[in-house]
């Protein structure tokens, strides 16, 4: 779901992910591949809604150890063929962000555009706090109610309700050290996020 336009189903995604091309490309998120140097060496990392594995496939590449969720079978075996293309391994698993428990933790969780409604994003936030260790890293990135009442044309979900508020994501993880959690414009290329953008983007590290 690495830019989904809706929480959709397993079927909806399925069937964006059906084509043969990579809907939103196979270079990682912008925010991630700038920040992914925080994450130590060796590292365990979980990606919520992996998509088609362009992230989770750059942080393999860098030598991490990465499990992959999605809710579509089809995202996650394009995930697996992407990193047997590049040469590494991803460990993938299906899963629905909007009940998903992490019954372990990861050094590191990296979640791009994973828009759920407003009554189901305090159990992602949640959901994201307890997959992290001591000291854990948090990347991620979501379109902010501006990217619908400013008109960008850039992609995310067509329901303002669907997008992150800034001060959500402050209340949501205050506890620990949120080194940046910023409304920001920029502008995406990344398949079918293309162009101008508004965006949320959280770096938070758990105490």
């Amino acid at each position: 779901m690495s830019g989904p336009e809706h929480t959709g189903t397993a079927q909806f995604w399925d069937a964006q992910f059906a084509g043969k091309g990579y809907r939103y490309g196979t270079a990682p998120n912008a925010f991630v591949a700038a920040e992914a140097h925080r994450i130590a060496p060796g590292s365990e990392v979980v990606e919520l809604g992996v998509g088609e594995g362009r992230n989770a496939v750059f942080l393999a590449e860098r030598g991490h150890r990465v499990t992959a969720l999605d809710v579509s079978p089809v995202a996650l075996g394009k995930t697996r063929r992407l990193a047997e293309a590049r040469g590494v391994a991803v460990e993938t698993a299906l899963f629905d962000a909007r009940t998903w428990r992490p019954g372990r933790t990861w050094d590191a969780a990296v979640c791009t555009f994973l828009h759920l409604g407003p009554d189901k994003r305090p159990h992602l936030y949640r959901a994201l706090r307890e997959a992290l260790r001591p000291g854990g890293w948090l990347i991620a990135e979501w379109f902010r109610p501006e990217q619908r009442t400013a008109g960008f044309q850039s992609g995310g979900p067509p329901d303002v309700a669907m997008m992150v508020p800034e001060d959500e994501l402050r209340t949501h993880f205050a506890e620990g050290a949120m080194l940046r959690c910023d409304a920001v414009q920029v502008t995406l290329d990344e398949g079918v996020h293309h162009g101008p953008a508004a965006t949320v983007r959280l770096l938070y590290r758990t105490a």
